[in-house]
């Protein structure tokens, strides 16, 4: 067959290549099961939301709940009934279908597959292998001072007195989640650099948490997912007063602090206010935001470190104000 299909004949042909090769496909490792999620799809079922959700992140970095292209998905359940899968991006092996044919497609099917496949509890014996690691990589902020000590050891990028590290996910289920640091020496295994890891490791971690902005403490309790979804096209929150002391976390709120480094939060919050701003990560799990011109920052880094003092030493994140210039598009530390 040549390559001269366009894109819905290529589309029903994908649809029953893996239809036809749906019981082979586990390779006698388990089960997997084919679903064809089209473009606009919408979720009724949690996991279906959380799939399309994290699909329009990594693809298009779109913070919504209905699908933004049409997706091939092989569905595995692993240990734990923790559910793996591998995603195919009609559009994306549509354009190598056109420059390359049919053979690249199923390359890249079988290819991926052969990740899908990898067990879920022994990941830190294939540590070694990007690949395998990639999407499992996601950054945890911590205080430089409290990191300090075992920095040389591990893969992390600093701010100041805050240091992201480069963390990969061993197991997440009912219990909690189980994570390890990434030693420096894996960078040499992997053939990349930090840099590199620490790219792919922050939009996973977009995936996994995205950005949220609660405008009063009643709002953090037990919200629904949309609330506060600032970054999404049609998100209610459209200006800040300059008296707002918005909170920025995360969907999972553990470690949200991680929000303001996220592409395009800082420009976003800037956006709101109309005005540049300054930053206090009150926490680990938080950020909260003061517009320039209304409360003096030396005042906000009094009442931080008060919070500071009041919080485990394990949670404080930064003893600085920060600030976030509109017009320089700078992120500082301010010497205060």
């Amino acid at each position: 067959m040549g390559n001269e299909l366009g894109y819905r004949e290529f589309c029903s042909q994908f649809d029953a290549f893996f239809r036809r090769n749906e019981k082979s496909f586990g390779n006698g490792k388990g089960e997997i099961r084919y679903r064809f999620y089209p473009k606009g799809f919408t979720a009724v079922k949690e996991e279906d939301a959380r799939f399309i959700r994290d699909t329009n992140i990594r693809y298009y970095q779109q913070d919504s709940d209905r699908l933004q292209g049409d997706f091939a998905v092989l569905e595995k359940d692993g240990e734990g009934d923790v559910q793996t899968f591998c995603r195919f991006s009609a559009e994306k092996l549509y354009e190598d279908y056109r420059r390359f044919g049919w053979d690249i497609v199923k390359e890249a099917v079988y290819e991926n597959l052969e990740y899908c496949n990898c067990e879920e509890i022994g990941i830190l014996d294939k540590l070694d292998d990007y690949e395998t690691v990639k999407e499992r990589l996601f950054l945890r902020p911590l205080s430089y001072n409290n990191f300090a000590w075992e920095a040389g050891r591990y893969v992390y990028r600093r701010f100041a007195d805050m240091a992201l590290v480069l963390y990969v996910l061993i197991r997440e289920d009912e219990r909690g989640i189980d994570s390890a640091k990434i030693p420096k020496e894996m960078l040499k295994e992997w053939g990349i650099t930090g840099e590199e890891a620490l790219d792919d490791a922050m939009l996973n971690t977009y995936s996994m948490a995205q950005p949220r902005m609660y405008l009063s403490p009643f709002e953090c309790i037990s919200p629904p997912f949309e609330r506060g979804a600032f970054m999404s096209f049609h998100s209610p929150i459209t200006s800040l007063d300059k008296w707002a002391i918005p909170t920025v976390t995360t969907t999972r709120m553990t470690n949200g602090a991680i929000a303001m480094f996220y592409t395009g939060v800082k420009e976003k919050i800037a956006e709101l206010y109309g005005d540049s701003y300054y930053v206090v990560f009150t926490s680990i799990h938080e950020a909260r935001t003061h517009c320039r011109g209304v409360y003096p920052p030396r005042e906000i880094l009094k009442s931080l470190k008060e919070t500071n003092r009041v919080f485990p030493k394990e949670e404080m994140l930064s003893n600085k104000v920060y600030f976030f210039d509109r017009e320089k598009g700078t992120f500082e530390a301010l010497m205060l």
